[in-house]
């Protein structure tokens, strides 16, 4: 009632519109096979796409179709593409595939990238092989129920929030109606394994398929371009999930753009300000002294573990030994334990089913495992024994090298990796921080025993927090974890933790271009002096400079000057980046044509100017505190949005009253804070800049006179 007395009240009085009539096009039928190839530079490994035809969602074929493209391409390790061309032929680094939903008939796409030195014809004829089988044999009732299960699983747990349930009724409303959903639903549980070949003959035939092939351009040895701050995503510490996985979960950009500009009449008085979060955490400590972290969530009947090793910088991970080591170890760990061998784990954990993976980096090991309630038994089973007991068979580690080889060497093929890298390293110069990137070497040079002896240091219980968040009671959740961590013991001789040094500054004002000329517009990246004292207390004081300054490409300083009134840019990206440790410094990424490359340049620094000259006014601070209070809801719509803010405040060290905390911490911010910040971390006398794209080398030589 309430919903619909503001739906009322906003939209109820706008007039309706004329009737819009149904515009259909049908397309002609597909006859003949259609195929393209493309070179270039961005590109550092072949690859091949099949597509072909499917009918629209509301088609009878469509659940069976949605069964069999689990079987044959979903993103995940018991696919038969996967286990062909990954696991058994080992000439391929990913498989998979599938469709989405439209209104109109859509498209079935299967996507193979391959290793270096693979063939493409050899990957899309196993690919056929593969199509071959499934039409001409029946999949086995195990197969066939593995996806049900999966199937099942994923639509339990996924869209717990509001925007996602908004999003999806609102998209089965706009094209079939929103009780299409169930009645689509229903359907899957009956599909058989004469429907699945059925489709597979119907759809997959060789006279309709569209083949794009992707090749490197110069063998890959020229570069292109990528977003940077991707650069350092193969060595984040944070744990990487599937997409359906919401654990962790940012405000959708709706949500951020519809409280970009809050703000009441009386400047703060109408905040809504969330639930604190420090008493809906539980501890406990189990019988071995590890400490068990609580949060009860009743929204669906599911249990989530999550587990972080404090290891400090592993010595063993940085230049001079074995970088790359911690991520090595992670996929090994995954790869199967001694109870549990790799294709025993990887039936299992398709078939109940459940997810356990491990994660890591040069300076933490993580773990998540997540299952229905029904089957928390056998995830924590597999779990403790992935974590505490891996097997490191050596034919395992060997499917494992090749693609952290592959992933080292092609780490600087690209332009604005070379570009990024080299701001980074001069931004660290001979720091720790820029020691950390495997290399082909690091890689071929990691042993069994380097493996081995690796988590025999570092996998230890003193060294583990663990945080449960689920539908089960805080004594059923303490009950559980001690059942399967709470006798665990590492008898080794505990390390030292290492910290990271800290950084020197920076004693220069440098400007870098890439050339790259196969490309119509360039990257900007700018990088200030670093810091060791990011504080994480003064993080809202950040957040509010960044939005006045240019934290938005529609409201922003930077937003309005930049993109609307002079037409320079269409996006900006600024942050105070990587913050590990508090150590961190201020970065600014870009797009412009390469005519307007050095007045884009000189726009960021005369905004700066004009800010640290003038300061910001009221108007400008209510704005952005404003805006800051109102997505702080956003942040804990869901007891799995709260766990992951408390996993990063153990991780962290962050008192657990930090977040509850934060909007205090925005009211009470000023505009001297604000200045005093950008003074900080906006060095304009200590910087350097990297431009990647289609312009000379020398071009931008004299530009850091005119800053």
């Amino acid at each position: 009632d309430q919903i619909m007395e503001l739906v009322e009240k906003y939209y109820g009085k706008i007039p309706q519109g004329p009737e819009v009539p149904e515009v259909w096009s049908k397309e002609e039928p597909q006859k003949v096979r259609k195929s393209f190839t493309l070179y270039h530079p961005d590109i550092t490994s072949p690859a091949v796409r099949l597509t072909f035809h499917v009918p629209v969602f509301t088609d009878e074929d469509i659940p069976a179709l949605k069964l069999a493209n689990m079987i044959l391409c979903e993103k995940s390790r018991d696919a038969r593409l996967y286990k062909r061309l990954v696991e058994e032929e080992k000439i391929a680094s990913m498989a998979a595939g599938g469709f989405g939903m439209a209104k109109d008939p859509g498209l079935f796409q299967i996507s193979v990238s391959l290793r270096p030195d693979s063939s493409v014809e050899k990957a899309e004829q196993m690919v056929w092989e593969e199509i071959k089988k499934m039409q001409t044999e029946l999949v086995s009732d195990n197969e066939l129920q593995k996806v049900k299960n999966r199937y099942k699983f994923n639509n339990a747990t996924s869209y717990t929030k509001n925007a996602d349930l908004g999003s999806l009724i609102s998209k089965y409303e706009a094209y079939f109606g929103w009780d299409f959903k169930k009645e689509y639903e229903d359907k899957i549980p009956n599909v058989t394994k004469e429907d699945i070949m059925n489709v597979m003959n119907k759809y997959f035939a060789d006279n309709l398929v569209t083949v794009g092939i992707t090749l490197p351009k110069n063998d890959g040895t020229n570069t292109g371009n990528i977003n940077s701050q991707d650069a350092l995503q193969d060595d984040e510490e944070a744990i990487h999930y599937d997409d359906e996985n919401v654990f962790y979960y940012m405000p959708p950009e709706v949500a951020l753009e519809l409280t970009n500009n809050i703000q009441s009449k009386d400047g703060l008085d109408d905040i809504i300000a969330p639930k604190p979060i420090a008493p809906l955490i539980h501890k406990a400590e189990l019988d071995n002294g590890i400490k068990l972290y609580m949060i009860e969530n009743h929204l669906v009947p599911t249990i989530t573990v999550v587990g972080s090793f404090e290891t400090g910088n592993m010595p063993e991970a940085i230049e001079g030994q074995k970088p790359g080591i911690g991520s090595f170890l992670s996929d090994v760990m995954n790869r199967g334990s001694v109870n549990y061998p790799y294709d025993q784990l990887t039936e299992r954990m398709a078939f109940v089913p459940f997810s356990f993976a491990v994660s890591g980096g040069y300076r933490g090991l993580y773990f998540q495992g997540n299952s229905l309630i029904d089957d928390a038994n056998e995830m924590f089973t597999t779990g403790f024994d992935i974590v505490t007991n891996p097997s490191f068979e050596k034919d395992q580690i060997e499917k494992i090298r090749p693609q952290h080889v592959i992933s080292a060497r092609n780490r600087l093929k690209k332009t604005s990796m070379q570009a990024f890298y080299y701001m980074y390293n001069k931004i660290f110069e001979d720091h720790v921080l820029t020691k950390i990137n495997s290399t082909e070497e690091s890689i071929k040079s990691i042993t069994q025993d380097d493996l081995f002896e690796l988590h025999k240091k570092y996998v230890r219980p003193e060294n583990l927090t663990l945080l449960m968040v689920g539908d089960m009671s805080v004594e059923e959740m303490t009950k559980i974890a001690n059942k399967y961590f709470g006798n665990w013991e590492n008898d080794s001789e505990a390390p030292e933790i290492v910290y990271c040094p800290p950084v020197a500054d920076i004693k220069t004002k440098e400007i870098k271009v890439f050339p790259e000329k196969e490309y119509t517009e360039c990257t900007i990246n700018i990088g200030f002096n670093p810091f060791n004292d990011v504080n994480p207390e003064e993080s809202e004081i950040v957040s509010v400079l960044n939005y006045i300054l240019a934290g938005s490409a529609l409201t922003s300083r930077m937003g309005v000057e930049l993109r609307d009134k002079q037409g320079l840019i269409y996006g900006i990206k600024s942050e105070l980046f990587s913050k590990v440790d508090n150590i961190g410094y201020w970065k600014f990424n870009t797009k412009t044509a390469p005519e307007n490359t050095s007045k884009v340049i000189k726009g960021i620094f005369s905004e700066i100017k004009k800010l640290l000259d003038n300061g910001i006014t009221e108007e400008e601070l209510t704005a952005a505190k404003n805006r800051q209070l109102g997505l702080l809801p956003f942040y804990v719509e869901t007891p799995d949005d709260v766990a992951g803010i408390v996993f990063d405040m153990l991780k962290d060290k962050e008192p657990l009253d930090y977040f509850d905390r934060k909007a205090d911490r925005i009211i009470a911010i000023t505009k001297d804070d604000v200045l005093r910040i950008a003074e900080k971390y906006l060095t304009l006398d200590k910087y350097v800049i990297v431009v990647d794209g289609p312009i000379d080398e020398n071009s931008l030589d004299n530009l850091a006179n005119e800053l």
